[in-house]
């Protein structure tokens, strides 16, 4: 599947034309003013769930039924497909300025070159799709899994996860931005504490299959900015009618700028695709269930954030803050050598490894070979455990946008501190999980605090080993995120 760079105005715009005629994409992404899940006060707030299943496609038959191989590779097929859309066009060139208002979308896991030119390589967009381990099979009727019932590396279940970046969105959500002022008079009023949110961001959208369809999901954007913004909801800004006005206008406006990149792309590549919105996942009716589960977390924050000065008093540089960035993905290790295999040695005298303290058969990965960089100068890290991934799956695919986990770095301060913030793994599991069973909730008990002391001995032996830069130990700093 190859999108052709100079398509404008040819087969992708007459599927754009067709959507948008049809009232498919009028009706279903162009929602412009939509009541926003953050309209919070009495009768304004609009229920809202992590997920919503924005298309579906029909799987592939064969004479025995499903072939469930073939309707596997339609969704990698369709997974490429659409990122290629996103990686190669400019959408508000194939979609008009009406549609898509802020700056273009790029795809998240490319390089620099490949988002300034458009000029990505099929390898390139290929792997900047991740993909998800789940414990089951592709086939279940497969011979080799009927043989004994084990999974192999082979035959494993994946889900596809995209990573969609707007440099405009984003530099209102770290408060880089004003959302209503200017900055250059001294007007500006910003989202509070920015960069406290970068582990939330990017948006990520998957596409996964099971008997029956294969199924485009995104996380929704109403619950980024509230279940991960919870704290700007209560901050003295919200008081000016004009800043809450702009900030509840955002989320459906993202929601429906990605919905309407989505359409067109799949249109094209399947145009019996339905669309829809369904919500998916545990309901959230009023903000009292934000704060709640806000307040249940280990944190009491989606967040926890440790803070470093260089013993020796001086500031840290970008170069230095993207470069521990990429030791973190170093010491995690990624899949071009030795996946999840951490030789760092951690104690000089016993000879200890990184290894020895991580849990067992963890097997801890970046999924990128390199951080992703957004407005604000924020270099998000995503890590990743099969180990982990496969029990989250099993749960059901339609959680897999709440994955994988995500570190990001920062210096603030001038320079003075570098910050390495994580989302918390107890909260995700308390937010995005919360629909699943109780004897699965039981089961999951102890694994969040696994997760993060991992994530953390990873991060300290990058820093104290691999970085090259002598700190001192670091600090836990937090932002209130409750009322």
């Amino acid at each position: 599947m190859k999108i052709d760079t100079n398509k404008s105005g040819s087969t992708v715009g007459r599927w754009v034309q067709k959507a948008l005629y049809s009232g498919a994409v009028v009706s279903l992404a162009m929602t412009m003013g939509a009541t926003s899940a953050l309209a919070a006060n009495g009768d304004n707030f609009e229920p809202f769930t992590p997920v919503s299943r924005i298309a579906s496609m029909s799987v592939v038959h064969s004479a025995g039924g499903v072939d469930y191989k073939a309707s596997y590779q339609k969704a990698r097929d369709a997974s490429v497909y659409l990122a290629t859309y996103v990686a190669r066009l400019k959408e508000a060139d194939q979609l008009g300025s009406g549609v898509i208002k802020g700056i273009d979308w790029k795809l998240g896991g490319t390089s620099e070159g490949c988002i300034a030119t458009r000029t990505c390589t099929d390898h390139e967009i290929d792997e900047a799709v991740l993909m998800i381990p789940s414990p089951d099979p592709i086939d279940p009727n497969d011979a080799a899994y009927l043989a004994d019932g084990t999974v192999t590396k082979a035959n494993t279940k994946k889900a596809n996860v995209l990573d969609f970046c707007n440099g405009k969105y984003a530099s209102l959500a770290m408060g880089v931005t004003p959302i209503t002022g200017s900055a250059t008079e001294g007007t500006g009023k910003y989202i509070v504490n920015g960069y406290s949110h970068a582990p939330a961001l990017p948006c990520e959208v998957s596409i996964w299959f099971d008997e029956n369809r294969i199924y485009v999901d995104m996380l929704d954007p109403s619950a980024i900015f509230t279940l991960f913004f919870s704290d700007v909801l209560i901050s003295e800004e919200m008081q000016d009618a004009d800043f809450a006005e702009a900030l509840y206008a955002m989320p459906p406006q993202v929601k429906s700028e990605i919905k309407a990149i989505i359409y067109a792309a799949l249109l094209e590549f399947d145009p019996d695709v339905q669309i829809m919105d369904q919500k998916i996942g545990p309901m959230y009716q009023k903000m009292d269930d934000i704060f709640s589960v806000v307040d249940s977390s280990t944190y009491d924050s989606p967040y926890m954030h440790m803070s470093y000065t260089k013993q020796n008093g001086g500031v840290f540089t970008e170069a230095e803050s993207k470069g521990v960035a990429q030791t973190i993905i170093n010491t995690l290790s990624t899949h071009e050598d030795n996946p999840g295999v951490h030789p760092t040695i951690i104690d000089k005298q016993t000879k200890e490894t990184l290894d020895s303290i991580l849990s067992p058969n963890s097997s801890w990965r970046s999924a990128r070979i390199a951080p992703i960089s957004i407005p604000g100068k924020n270099h998000i890290i995503e890590a990743c455990s099969p180990k982990y991934a496969k029990m989250a799956m099993s749960t059901g695919l339609s959680h897999v946008n709440a994955l994988p986990c995500e570190i990001t770095v920062k210096i603030i301060d001038g320079g003075n501190k570098l910050v390495v913030s994580y989302l918390d793994p107890d909260f995700m599991l308390k937010s995005l999980f919360a629909d699943i069973s109780d004897e699965d909730k039981a089961k999951f008990g102890a694994i969040p605090g696994l997760i993060m002391t991992d994530l953390q001995n990873i991060v300290k032996a990058a820093l104290e080993v691999n970085s090259g830069i002598k700190m001192n130990a670091g600090v836990q700093i937090s932002y209130d995120m409750l009322p």
